[in-house]
């Protein structure tokens, strides 16, 4: 069976192909061009997908979407408003004075398992609809819904995909009440495996045969987790990608008492989590402020010392998610001196982000879920130094996920299931396990204490 994963992610496109005969494979990724509009990735992807396809005719066809994206059409399905993402956080007063009001808030989290805050598309439309300029003509979906319909002319949506959107009931799989009351129109929710065939004009563009079946989309995080091998039991997944996060399997929901996480859907249980906003964007800031494009991170990484105590770094350059849901907050750094160097603050970076993903991992731990071995996947991969003060830092012993890009693979395994094959099957690699150093993990508590004391003095 040959398969074709398309992934349009936060900051950049990528297409995976697999050969499940022959175990050919071959992955491409290309950052998005500057102010690139809705039509610009749709065309970046199908590019990728026919270049990484080529000279092979697929049998299926799935999309990788963000869980976090907006796409508003008129009933035309033409975008009237440039794509919206969790990046995007003009609502962040709005959301500020609904947080206000602690009934609402209650209410909401226990309907959608998600926290009032700006990087949310529900927020996104209630503040279109108080601006006055959404109505019943509009459609609004995700960016992989919209990349489906470009594909097949067919307009669906998962419940998985819509509960990373804070559209989704966490009762049953369709809009809870909040939701039903926004003055616009929901594409039809749809099973994982609700395949549409794949027109003719996406077809010339990706070099393929119309009427391939193509997948509904579903969202990053949730195929994260299954291609982790992670869908059930007591495997955690943590993601440093551009945004950071934890995610857990559960057979029922759970919502935690101070709603310091969230609660999604997968195509197959539901989702314990929590997530941070800043995570490989905080180190791309920082080392383009720093040293620039020609430097390389290896160039710096080689002569750092990991557990040095160096200046704190709170990572909230666009605002916090859990625990506290601040959209507000921003990013700082402390204890400076005037020995501080740019090395230092680099350090200080790397453990300011797994510091907020350590704080969200205690919060997540609060649900009782048992925790086996935690499968590292992301950007993080590809630096040595950063994986193992991940796991020195967590004090847990890690497992790096054999794919680096888990959410294309696990489009991969949902296709290959559609169809009735068991991809891991094809494909079993071994992991490299982590171990945490036990001195490196009791410095690191100390680094941790550090920032819990200028994470509350900042807080607001």
């Amino acid at each position: 069976m040959k398969l074709l994963a398309l992934e349009i992610s936060t900051t950049s496109s990528k297409a995976q192909f697999l050969d499940t005969e022959n175990g050919a494979e071959l992955v491409l990724t290309e950052r998005h061009p500057e102010a690139a509009t809705i039509e610009d990735l749709c065309q970046q992807i199908l590019r990728l997908g026919r270049q990484v396809s080529s000279q092979n005719t697929v049998d299926r066809i799935s999309i990788v979407g963000i869980w976090h994206s907006l796409v508003v059409c008129d009933s035309s399905m033409h975008p009237v408003f440039p794509l919206m993402d969790w990046t995007d956080l003009p609502d962040q007063n709005f959301c500020q004075q609904l947080r206000l009001d602690e009934a609402y808030v209650d209410g909401f989290y226990h309907a959608s398992g998600a926290m009032v805050n700006a990087l949310y598309p529900f927020f996104k439309l209630l503040r279109l609809h108080r601006d006055g300029v959404l109505n019943m003509h509009h459609r609004a979906c995700s960016l992989g819904s919209f990349l489906h319909y470009r594909l097949t002319g067919y307009w669906k949506e998962t419940a998985c995909m819509l509960s990373g959107m804070a559209l989704c009931s966490t009762s049953d799989e369709r809009l809870h009440p909040f939701s039903e009351a926004l003055p616009c129109q929901f594409a039809p929710l749809v099973g994982w495996d609700d395949a549409s065939p794949l027109s003719h004009e996406a077809a010339a563009l990706l070099g393929q045969h119309s009427g391939i079946a193509v997948l509904p989309a579903q969202p990053d995080g949730a195929l994260n987790q299954i291609g982790s091998e992670a869908e059930k039991g007591s495997v955690m997944t943590l993601s440093l990608g551009t945004s950071g996060a934890l995610r857990i399997a559960s057979s029922s929901p759970w919502f935690s008492p101070s709603r310091s996480t969230w609660l999604y859907r997968s195509p197959t249980s539901f989702l314990v989590g929590a997530a941070t906003s800043g995570c490989t964007n905080c180190l791309d800031w920082f080392k383009e402020q720093a040293y620039g494009s020609t430097t390389s991170y290896q160039q710096i990484e080689q002569n750092l010392v990991p557990g040095k105590t160096v200046p704190l770094f709170l990572p909230f350059l666009i605002g916090e998610r859990c625990p506290l849901w601040q959209d507000t907050r921003r990013a700082s750094f402390h204890d400076m001196e005037p020995t501080t160097t740019k090395e230092d603050l680099y350090l200080a970076v790397l453990q300011g982000v797994l510091a907020n993903l350590y704080q969200c991992y205690e919060k997540v731990q609060e649900s009782g879920l048992p925790i086996s071995t935690i499968r590292l996947s992301g950007g993080v991969l590809n630096s040595a130094l950063w994986k193992q003060m991940c796991c020195d830092y967590f004090g847990h012993q890690m497992e790096v996920d054999t794919h680096q890009h888990a959410s294309l693979f696990g489009s991969l395994v949902l296709a290959a299931r559609s169809q009735g094959v068991d991809l891991f099957a094809h494909t079993t690699r071994k992991r490299t396990v982590l171990m945490p150093s036990d001195v490196l993990h009791k410095q690191y508590q100390a680094h941790y204490q550090r920032y819990l004391h200028w994470y509350h003095k900042t807080a607001h």
